[in-house]
């Protein structure tokens, strides 16, 4: 009795209080804790075009009630490759993001704000931008009308004088073009357009003047003309449109320039930006070699690969070639190439032998073959020119190897130790590198989820149960729930081992969630059969009354 006077005196005590707090004040109550995915997260403006001592960013803008997890969103620019952010934003919050991992263009770029699904929210997108200015949903475009003034071509405009389709590195942003005043007065550029051939990039728009005898260096990060590496042209366009002058091209090598000399066009392997071209002709290349051939071997392979190091390319990229034979092989005059329209092929000297199941590392210092870090090949022929082995990739890993692993599947212990029931497999996956040195083996196991305490998770396979470590990061006690079916792929460092790679084969919740309970539903059924059977019994007991003699 004591106890409910107690509750009764508190509720009395509390209720006048909540009911004299304002109504603007509720919300203020409610949980802060973040809610589900919602689509009152928008882009607010960007700022592409920072001045020197800034930085480019992205503002987004949470225009819902609730609290939002950032780590639900993505961001992209026009390479569309999703960056998931971090952090919360609070309602009507606008949060200004830096540091993202790609950088937007100048020029024409469109920002994409998406759940961590894929589903679109918002996107800003612009044809250009000046140093300074901020984007936003507002910003005048190229289709708003602006003042114009009426440009005419020019009587006298720059001549061509070099360009560099091809250069060593990347072509994002060493690529350039070249224009020379030849005349003995000022030029004026205002109604000029620098362009490639029709149909490519958009033309780049000339302005202000060019001294006499004076160069005019456009890099392809101010231009955005970008130039192809195999059929292109270069075109100085008037202000109508109409082509003034056209330099075509095929195929440029790695490295070397088209230059102008005045009577002739030709290519060069001394590029000089900025300056007076130089005559060095590059020398044909030839079918033929001075190393003697080699032996032939079907048992030479691509075996790694290093296509993107930390810190520049060219100081640390290499191709790695395993001998998978029981003998020696000489690799004379066999041919290493890149992707198409990239670097030039690499010849192997005759003096080159790898031994019975060794590898060899060809630096990029050594063979000049540039490796892209996206949509690359490597291709390995013999000295007849058939190819013997090719890779390819869309993208890589800062710091990480492209290698060939061979798997072990592994259906039991007993299985793996006797060597009987296990099957191997070769795929390619991305490690740290092993240059030199033989590529790792992992097993694969199948099994159900025994048990997981957020490092290791225990599969049993049917016989044995297996402890595997997981990555330390790793917290998806979904994946890891006890039932689940799992792959898994390690590697084996000291007894221990740790997960590569793992895949959901089949989930306990869904598997459990479409079984019928049958036997619960006999039971059921068994049960209220019992029960109104009873009842039945004990209604009709009660409806028939003892029969009383009538007194006399």
């Amino acid at each position: 009795m004591k106890r409910l006077l107690f509750i009764f005196l508190i509720f009395s005590l509390v209720s006048p209080a909540l009911a004299a707090i304002p109504d603007e004040c509720l919300p203020y109550l409610e949980s802060n804790e973040p809610q589900e995915i919602s689509e009152s997260l928008k882009l607010d403006s960007l700022y592409p075009n920072p001045q020197d001592g800034e930085e480019e960013w992205i503002k987004i803008k949470n225009t819902g009630p609730d609290t939002l997890d950032l780590s639900n969103y993505t961001i992209e620019d026009e390479t569309q490759k999703p960056w998931t952010m971090s952090g919360q934003i609070q309602s009507s919050e606008t949060s200004q993001i830096e540091g993202f991992p790609f950088q937007l263009n100048n020029g024409s770029e469109t920002v994409t704000l998406k759940t961590i699904e894929g589903t679109f929210l918002d996107s800003i997108s612009y044809s250009s931008s000046i140093a300074g200015q901020i984007i936003t949903h507002e910003s005048p475009t190229e289709t708003e009308e602006t003042p114009q003034t009426t440009l005419t071509t020019p009587e006298l405009y720059p001549t061509f004088s070099e360009a560099l389709p091809n250069p060593e590195g990347s072509d994002s942003t060493d690529e350039w073009i070249e224009l020379f005043n030849p005349y003995d007065s000022i030029l004026i550029l205002d109604g000029l357009k620098l362009d490639d051939a029709e149909g490519g990039s958009t033309a780049h728009p000339l302005n202000g003047t060019l001294e006499p005898e004076s160069f005019l260096l456009l890099w392809v990060e101010d231009s955005k003309l970008t130039l192809n590496n195999t059929t292109d042209s270069i075109r100085l366009l008037g202000a109508q449109n109409e082509v003034l002058w056209e330099i075509p091209y095929e195929n440029p090598k790695e490295g070397e320039s088209l230059a102008n000399f005045g009577d002739y066009i030709d290519w060069t392997t001394s590029p000089t930006p900025g300056d007076e071209n130089i005559v060095t002709i590059a020398e044909e290349e030839s079918t033929e070699s001075e190393n003697s051939n080699g032996n032939l071997s079907e048992n030479i392979e691509i075996s790694e690969v290093f296509p993107n190091p930390e810190g520049p390319d060219q100081d640390g990229e290499w191709i790695e070639l395993t001998n998978g034979s029981d003998v020696p092989v000489n690799l004379g005059n066999w041919i290493i190439d890149d992707g198409e329209g990239g670097s030039a092929p690499y010849i192997i000297p005759d003096d080159t032998v790898i031994g019975p199941g060794e590898t060899l590392v060809i630096e990029r210092s050594e063979s000049s073959i540039a490796l892209n870090n996206s949509n690359e090949s490597v291709v390995l022929s013999d000295y007849t020119g058939e190819i013997m082995d090719q890779i390819s990739y869309e993208s890589t890993e800062e710091g990480m190897s492209y290698s060939l692993i061979e798997i072990e599947e592994m259906n039991s212990e007993q299985a793996g130790l006797s060597e009987l029931g296990a099957r191997i497999f070769s795929t390619w996956e991305w490690v740290l590198p092993t240059p030199g040195e033989n590529n790792p083996t992992w097993k694969q196991f199948k099994g159900t989820v025994v048990d997981f305490d957020g490092l290791y998770v225990t599969l049993y396979d049917g016989i044995s149960n297996w402890t595997l470590q997981t990555a330390e990061e790793n917290t998806d006690e979904l994946f890891f729930q006890p039932g689940n079916k799992v792959l898994a792929r390690v590697s084996i460092q000291n007894d221990i081992y740790r997960i590569q790679y793992s895949e959901l084969l089949e989930s306990f919740v869904s598997k459990t969630s479409h079984k019928i309970p049958y036997n619960w539903i006999l039971i059921g059924c068994f049960a209220s059969t019992y029960f109104g059977y009873e009842m039945y019994k004990k209604y009709k007991k009660n409806s028939v009354l003892p029969s009383n003699p009538l007194p006399s």
